[in-house]
């Protein structure tokens, strides 16, 4: 008996629920990433007082060294997509990182925890890039937005569960059982994914007018010279980039600023932000592919309109949360700005499939996520605690208000970004 399904040959063939499952499971896989990417927020300080690390330090284990390789592998592997089979590629992606987190839970040193960080990195380079070549190919051009968006939200949804089930099993059983138990579900989920996705026909979502991805990919140089002529294609990888910096920022630090500035446990940090982090987040990001998605049939530009405005918005929200004086100011300012805080991704994303055509749309998917999580995941996480570190001498307990301050400074050129993709999104767009 054949445990591997059949491939779809064209998007009459599946039905409309089918496409609902693989974007269902394919959610499933990101939520799953995120929780073993996140979930480091909440148990920075148990890790801190038991390995004796600096905040530079654990912002290297969650922003800057978990980059560099993360986008690094990004890059091949989404090359990879375009060539051979992605469901196999996302499973076996699925099962290198979620092994490589339970290991982090036995880490005795720095150097023993970022090498395992670096394996969940190189691990979840292979999650993005082939599921949105997938759910591309299942659901057509004027679709798209609110797909990616659901699938986007699946980022809030693992945040929420990364933080809530974090900080629960820290308290109950420590930060190294916590890891364990979080890493090895992935596993499953993976065998998942072989057993019942079905690989679909390159491009088999678009109009039979146009001619579906070649069989044969061309030079990986030629490809990477055509999308950088795409100057759409660059402006959103650096809008993302710099508001990336402020997301992952606030994301990785806001459990420890709770914590530390108004004096909550790891469990009610954890339950709190799961909520404003996740869900409130999550459900910003559906409401912002649903409406984009109608907005844009008849003018492409609010794909990037709209993320500037939200970025526009969120920004002050932030910083007044950052710097109110009680616990509940401060969450209440959050929750708005959370809200707006993913409204970017999903929009952002269906304008970079477009932009990027069937040919070429894993690779282009990835060369966006290589700028903007470079500069996001690398920069954010490390720029607080530098900041942190620098002013810790003199505030100690405040110290990360500051941090969190800086970071949100990148939201400008982000704004900036948006509205200059905007300007030639009709220019560059290939469908």
């Amino acid at each position: 008996m054949k445990l591997m399904p059949t491939p779809v040959s064209g998007l009459d063939s599946v039905s409309r629920g089918y496409r609902f499952y693989v974007l269902a499971l394919l959610t499933l896989v990101f939520i799953i990433n995120f929780i073993d990417r996140q979930v480091l927020s909440v148990l920075i300080e148990p890790i801190k007082r038991d390995l004796q690390l600096s905040d530079t330090q654990l912002g290297l284990l969650s922003g800057l060294a978990f980059a560099l390789f993360y986008v690094t592998a990004g890059v091949p592997v989404a090359r990879l997509a375009d060539q051979r089979s992605r469901r196999n590629l996302i499973a076996v992606c699925m099962i290198v990182w979620s092994s490589m987190t339970a290991l982090c839970g036995i880490a005795a040193n720095f150097a023993q925890l970022l090498l395992a960080r670096v394996g969940v990195a190189i691990g979840e380079a292979g999650c993005v890039a082939p599921s949105h070549s997938i759910l591309s190919d299942y659901y057509r051009p004027e679709d798209r937005p609110a797909a990616l968006s659901i699938y986007s939200a699946g980022a809030s949804v693992g945040v929420f569960l990364g933080l809530l089930g974090g900080g629960w099993l820290a308290e109950a059983h420590g930060w190294r059982a916590a890891l364990v138990i979080i890493g090895l579900p992935g596993v499953v989920v993976a065998l998942l994914v072989l057993v019942t996705l079905r690989e679909p026909t390159r491009g088999m979502s678009l109009p039979s007018h146009v001619a579906p991805a070649a069989s044969t990919p061309a030079r990986f140089w030629s490809d990477l010279g055509q999308l950088l002529r795409r100057r759409t294609l660059i402006f959103i990888a650096l809008a993302g980039g710099f508001q990336s910096m402020v997301t992952y920022g606030v994301a990785t630090w806001l459990p420890a600023f709770f914590m530390r500035v108004h004096d909550m446990s790891a469990s009610h940090a954890g339950t709190t932000l799961a909520i404003i982090n996740g869900l409130i987040a999550g459900t910003g990001a559906i409401v912002a592919g649903v409406i984009t998605a109608r907005l844009s049939r008849d003018e492409r530009r609010w794909l990037l309109w709209a993320p500037a405005i939200a970025t526009v918005v969120s920004t002050p929200l932030y910083a007044f949360a950052v710097l109110a004086q009680s616990a509940l100011a401060s969450l209440l300012l959050l929750t708005p700005a959370a809200f707006l805080s993913m409204m970017y991704v999903g929009p952002a994303l269906a304008a970079t499939h477009g932009v990027a055509g069937v040919h070429l749309r894993a690779t282009g998917v990835a060369l966006t996520l290589f700028v903007s999580n470079l500069l996001g995941m690398g920069g954010g996480a490390v720029l607080v605690g530098i900041v942190s570190d620098a002013f810790a001498a003199v505030e100690p307990t405040v110290s990360l208000r500051y941090g969190l301050l800086a970071v949100l400074l990148a939201n400008i050129p982000a704004a900036i970004g948006y509205l200059l993709a905007a300007k030639r999104v009709r220019d560059d767009w290939h469908e």
